[in-house]
């Protein structure tokens, strides 16, 4: 097993995603294993590293969601450090009701910090418009 040129894999990432949107982590590595496959047999990616991958790719939309779990110190998804937000109650008490990622767009709130499932899609840019055929 060879391990693929980051570039590649965000190319297939790219591609497979033109397709469709990948329903999970795992399902994104299936998909780009089966392409990585056509331009190399012996080339695979874990699902870690798939994830990692896609997060970096601009217009590559993640949506994570989360369930019950211990409250992270840096973002699960990519590592990144995370922005609290708090709130206060009536009585005044400061309490913490979201966590944020800057950079993949992670969010954990309501006691549920742990990623469960990650949706993958892409997106166009905003203002850009697609030009059908003009006769």
């Amino acid at each position: 097993m060879h391990i693929a040129k980051k570039d590649t894999i965000k190319f297939i990432i790219k591609e497979v995603l033109q397709e469709g949107k990948a329903t999970s982590q795992s399902n994104l590595a299936d998909l780009v294993n089966q392409k990585l496959k056509k331009v190399d047999s012996s080339y695979s990616v874990s699902e870690k590293r798939a994830r990692m991958i896609a997060l970096q790719i601009p217009g590559v939309h993640v949506t994570t969601t989360t369930k019950k779990g211990e409250l992270p110190k840096k973002c699960p998804s990519c590592g990144h450090s995370l922005r609290k937000v708090h709130m206060k109650n009536l009585k005044g008490k400061k309490l913490l009701v979201r966590l944020v990622c800057g950079r993949c767009g992670y969010t954990g709130r309501e006691n549920r910090w742990e990623p469960q499932r990650y949706v993958f899609e892409l997106r166009k840019p905003a203002g850009h418009t697609s030009i059908g055929n003009v006769a």
